[in-house]
């Protein structure tokens, strides 16, 4: 008898399991339909649920409010634990004007849940606010718990302040988040600030911040910002992350190549423009070939290098060359100009030699100049035809001339 009523127990219980798998299974149906409608319907399957009841208060929250209110309050019944309801209904108050309310249920979202969206919602609130100090606690926070895209992290911080140590501010130590920090200094054009975060990233060099490190080289130096662009190079230089040699002080060499590596094309290295009808390539063992199809525009630069120089000082830009297929005067040449305000320093003579040639010019830097842009430029001198050959370069230097 014992034994036939601890079978019936069994299959009652198998029984009610039964049910409600068939009850959840049919809940989750309707809740997978995402609307009001069928979330209405699956809260009343499961009523017990407090997942459904926060969807139900999400999706009616426009067109009715207080049923929205009722449908989370619920939520929050079910669940106390349940922090994303809190943190909707303390978003109500808010707009309700029920500002004590909303903070209370604010924080012990917080208490309830270590996680980064009720810190994260805590310091927006306290920004509306006003309240730095508690701003600044709860960003603090939320950036010890910050992942994956910072920028809105970022943005709401530098509304406050930015001074560009919001890293050290807030004791951010993630491995990735100097590299994101950068670049939001740049997307807001400020690579004034980028001192302290690429002292970071060049003291702690990682493989995958090279291209970031560059891109900000680069926005330091359209940004006339040569010094800070010279210490993220030479940087990069030594920490190895770059094969190039660093930048020299003002009495030095600027630079000397032989185009032993392919140009970077970013930084203080040569840049080759995308220019139409010319392309660059590498000579074995040294050297570098520019070559001109014929289709290049009648005016057109195929090479560019900015360099760093000193205002009031005579620099001569050497070159060894030789080219094919190009006439003489036929209107390719060096040209150095000022990399603040574009003006004309110097311009080469015309370049065309079979063999090996060397073309020199020096120039004059004007007050206030730091940094020079050198350029292979070509104008198709009236009465020719656009030139088509190469020529190849083996050897550039710019060094200071003798006081």
């Amino acid at each position: 008898m014992k034994r036939v009523v601890g079978i019936a127990i069994v299959l009652t219980g198998f029984g009610f399991a039964a049910a409600w798998s068939v009850r959840a299974g049919w809940a989750d149906y309707w809740a997978q339909k995402d609307t009001a409608a069928a979330m209405h319907k699956a809260a009343a399957i499961l009523p017990g649920s407090s997942v459904y009841h926060y969807r139900l208060g999400i999706l009616i929250s426009d067109e009715d409010p207080r049923g929205a209110a009722k449908a989370l309050e619920r939520a929050v019944a079910l669940n106390p634990y349940d922090a994303r309801s809190w943190i909707e209904l303390a978003l109500r108050n808010e707009a309700d004007g029920q500002i004590a309310q909303a903070e209370q249920r604010l924080l012990h979202a917080a208490s309830v849940d270590r996680q980064y969206l009720p810190k994260w919602t805590l310091a927006n609130f306290y920004f509306r606010r006003n309240d730095e100090s508690r701003f600044w606690f709860w960003a603090k926070a939320a950036a010890a718990m910050a992942y994956s895209d910072w920028s809105p992290f970022f943005r709401l911080c530098g509304n406050v302040v930015e001074d560009g140590n919001l890293l050290d501010r807030l004791d951010i130590r993630k491995p990735d988040a100097p590299a994101a920090y950068l670049s939001y200094l740049l997307t807001i054009d400020r690579p004034d600030l980028t001192g302290p975060v690429v002292r970071r990233l060049v003291d702690h060099p990682r493989a995958e911040d090279l291209p970031m490190l560059l891109n900000a080289c680069d926005s330091l130096i359209q940004a006339k910002q040569v010094e800070g662009a010279a210490a993220i190079w030479n940087g990069l230089v030594k920490t190895g992350q770059i094969h190039r040699k660093p930048l020299p002080a003002s009495e030095s060499v600027v630079f000397e190549d032989y185009f032993a590596e392919s140009p970077l094309s970013q930084g203080f290295d040569w840049l080759i423009p995308q220019a139409p009808g010319t392309s660059a390539s590498r000579e074995e063992p040294t050297g570098l070939r520019v070559t001109f199809s014929g289709e290049q525009p009648e005016n057109c630069e195929s090479l560019i290098r900015f360099a760093p120089v000193a205002a009031n000082r005579d620099y001569t830009l050497q070159a060894s060359y030789s080219t094919s297929g190009i006439a003489q005067g036929s209107g390719l040449r060096w040209r150095v100009t000022d990399g603040y305000t574009g003006a004309l320093l110097a311009e080469g003579p015309h370049l065309s030699s079979e063999r090996e040639g060397r073309s020199e010019i020096v120039f004059r830097t004007p007050p206030a100049c730091h940094l020079a842009r050198l350029a292979l430029y070509y104008r198709r001198t009236p009465g020719t035809t656009r030139i088509e050959g190469s020529i190849i370069l083996r050897r550039m230097s710019l060094l200071p001339a003798p006081r």
